[in-house]
């Protein structure tokens, strides 16, 4: 079934700097086994800005070239076309992922580094999982609270208020709340705004579903479950509702994940996450 967000959030969501289409069609071709380095430039060398970015990405101090790179195939050999989709879908979404979330006591930077951190989770979580995370779960992950930035929009300072006060003064949750002020929550606005862009079913579900991965179970959406619990474990982007979520049982049980790797993927994660944000912050820059 086709999701279609409610018309109070529509103006906001049109309002979110659009996906270039090249960005849907790298992100549907990546777990293809017969898509390679010349089919990917393909569908890059359609878009100006992401050949450049490319480029840059893959002649930079991360990348580490013994040569020049100059073509477009040269570079997603050199980088792979899972970093391409994280560079193009990272830098369209850091600056609207930037900007404070007042409501949901976020300052600046905040969102941005808790959606760097559970996509970090996602990436590395197959090496502590019993099952195969698909590299899809990285770009859902980094998206996951996309759904944010209209609310907050939509909102505004004085409905972000009203919203805290339903909470504080109810027992409803701050997804429960969102809901009964618009009639949707960010999880949803999110699937939305994802389904916009034309990004796969499985990456626009997960995004939906991160909260209740149990609804509709599936690896990607457990893994950006997951994903977004681990960036608060390591106090990224706790805002107002802290740790006032809890981790699925269920979700870790079909990742295979134990305790005790669950623990290890987090000092992973705390680890690696400023070399994370470092490789957006290289491109977005002119790195």
């Amino acid at each position: 079934m086709e999701f279609v967000v409610g018309p109070v959030l529509a103006d906001e969501i049109s309002g979110i700097e659009s996906m270039p289409a090249a960005v849907s069609r790298i992100a549907s071709m990546l777990d293809d086994p017969d898509a390679d380095a010349t089919a990917f430039a393909r569908v890059l060398e359609l878009d100006a800005r992401l050949t450049a970015d490319v480029l840059r990405l893959a002649n930079s101090a991360w990348s580490q070239p013994t040569q020049p790179i100059l073509t477009v195939r040269d570079a997603v050999m050199r980088i792979g076309a899972a970093v391409v989709l994280k560079m193009a879908v990272g830098s369209r979404t850091a600056q609207s992922l930037s900007r404070p979330s007042d409501g949901y006591d976020l300052g600046e930077g905040e969102l941005w580094r808790h959606s760097v951190a559970a996509a970090l989770a996602a990436e590395r979580m197959g090496a502590y999982t019993k099952v195969a995370v698909p590299g899809a779960a990285f770009t859902a992950a980094l998206l996951h609270d996309i759904g944010k930035v209209p609310l907050t929009r939509r909102l505004g300072r004085d409905g972000l208020r009203e919203l805290w006060t339903l909470i504080e003064s109810t027992d409803l949750t701050p997804l429960e709340a969102e809901r009964r002020l618009l009639g949707t929550d960010h999880a949803e606005a999110g699937e939305s705004i994802a389904r916009e862009w034309g990004l796969p079913d499985a990456l626009a579900t997960a995004i939906g579903a991160h909260h209740d991965p149990d609804a509709a179970p599936t690896t990607v959406g457990d893994a950006v479950h997951v994903g977004n619990l681990v960036a608060k474990f390591v106090g990224v982007g706790l805002g107002s509702d802290g740790m006032a979520i809890n981790m699925s049982d269920a979700a870790a049980h079909r990742l295979g994940l134990s305790s005790d790797k669950l623990e290890a993927l987090c000092a992973d994660v705390a680890t690696g996450l400023a070399g994370a944000i470092e490789l957006f912050e290289g491109v977005s820059h002119g790195a």
